[in-house]
């Protein structure tokens, strides 16, 4: 990379000694022509020395405005790729913001089924204790089960599809690859929390769940799973106000605190 970029540097120097070069040579033409005719008296010293005045005065006016012409190119040249830059970042921001809206939706949608999925138990278990001659069951463990796993391979897709979007546009966002950092870490602790919960349900029978200690364990697992969504949850929507403060804080001239700070502060006022 150091020699990538040395190369750059002297390719830029070379193009601006190939802009001043015809200039100088011109000018350096001249001299050598006035002298040459100085020496052989064609010229008296009075016309020589006013000769050589204006001679200098080109030069002084030509490498001023030389000088002007190449900072004028330099600064348009930063510009030019500052804007390039602002743009890339404002349609990262824009790809991002997507994929941290569908995952967020995901999250959320998850944490309401796991926040009824005990009063769902406990009334499938109140009909079927009240119909245990009948062959149709409203709760079997085995298929919640396999709808409890259905739906961690569906998060964990979904999670997939994040970190995708998120390395595509890694260049533009590294500054904040901690919080992505945590959001895996967090997303790792609800996977396990969830294959618990799947072995908890394929471990107990049936006949377990009218127990009052086996079914405070499924509602209290199923609490744990509902809070680490929610806070997850928590952690991509801070992510998602970094990234609008980075990017967007510089046009409206403002950032908006992220939920850490709000819970931190009793004012939770936007900062100016």
């Amino acid at each position: 990379m150091t020699n990538k970029k040395t190369t750059q540097k002297d390719e830029t120097t070379l193009g601006q000694w190939a802009y001043y070069l015809p200039i100088l040579a011109l000018l350096v033409g001249y001299g050598i022509f006035l002298y040459l005719v100085w020496r052989t008296d064609s010229l008296q010293p009075g016309d020589f020395i006013n000769n050589i005045t204006i001679f200098v005065g080109w030069i002084v006016a030509l490498l001023t405005a030389l000088i002007y012409l190449s900072k004028t190119r330099k600064d348009n040249q930063r510009l030019k790729k500052e804007e390039i830059r602002r743009s890339l970042e404002i349609d990262a921001f824009r790809e991002i913001n997507k994929a941290v809206t569908n995952f967020a939706n995901v999250l959320s949608e998850a944490s309401r089924q796991y926040k009824w999925r005990p009063f769902r138990l406990e009334r499938d278990l109140a009909w079927d204790k009240e119909h245990l001659q009948d062959t149709e069951f409203r709760f079997h463990n085995a298929k919640t089960a396999i709808e409890v796993d259905n739906e961690r391979q569906g998060l964990m897709r979904r999670l997939d599809e994040f970190k995708l979007t998120i390395e595509a546009h890694e260049i533009a966002v590294i500054q904040f690859d901690h919080e992505i950092k945590r959001i895996k870490s967090e997303t790792d602790r609800l996977d396990r929390l969830i294959i618990d919960l799947r072995h908890f349900l394929m471990m107990n029978k049936k006949d377990n769940f009218f127990m009052d200690k086996v079914f405070s364990d499924f509602k209290k697992k199923c609490q744990q799973i509902e809070e680490k969504l929610d806070e997850i949850g928590k952690y991509l929507g801070d992510y998602r106000i970094e990234l609008m403060n980075e990017f967007m804080g510089p046009i409206f001239e403002r950032s908006i605190p992220t939920k850490r700070k709000k819970n931190s502060s009793p004012e939770g006022t936007d900062n100016k």
